[in-house]
């Protein structure tokens, strides 16, 4: 495991709160950020390359061939009572859901993401296929495993760097 220094990430409990419901679902919860962190909000930030987000902001999906469709067929809204049925079963299968790893996955499940189409779009404009990467103006990035667990709460049950087996003992094979 990375110590701290070397860690890009770093766990604190601060209060979360989702777009649109400044007061109604505010809640502190164990959060992940990216570092480098600002020690408060009068520090300025690095400037991010202004290329990039200035060609996501102004994207105009205009393919060569005209006649595509595009659908977000994966994008679904959630179940209108699923945050109500998820806050019930809360109290009766927490410790059980704890235990299993996907408390905090099922919780993320309750958070509406909105589309950003253009933002879509944009990102999926610098894909390359060969690569299964993004070029970007600063350089190429791949969304990881550690990635996705991360940002969306889930439990891999094996630190990232072991084996998902272990190899089968061999000498047997060798003696034949």
């Amino acid at each position: 495991m990375e110590g701290p220094e070397t860690s890009l990430v770093e766990v604190r409990e601060e209060l979360m709160v989702s777009p649109g419901f400044e007061t109604l679902n505010a809640c502190s919860k164990t959060a992940h950020f990216l570092k480098p962190i600002s020690g408060s909000l009068e520090t300025q930030l690095p400037k991010l390359p202004s290329q990039f987000l200035s060609d996501l902001e102004r994207s105009s999906f205009e393919p060569k061939d005209p006649p595509l469709s595009i659908g977000f067929h994966g994008w679904r809204c959630r179940a209108s009572n699923w945050s109500i049925w998820v806050d019930k079963m809360r109290v009766l299968h927490e410790p059980t859901w704890k235990k299993a790893g996907i408390f905090d996955a099922i919780l993320n499940s309750t958070y509406q993401i909105k589309r950003n189409s253009g933002l879509v779009l944009g990102l999926a404009e610098k894909w390359c296929c060969e690569t299964k990467s993004f070029i970007l103006s600063w350089g190429e990035a791949s969304v990881t495993l550690e990635d996705v667990m991360i940002l969306g709460g889930f439990s891999v049950w094996v630190p990232l760097s072991s084996p998902l087996w272990k190899p089968k003992n061999r000498s047997k094979s060798k003696r034949v």
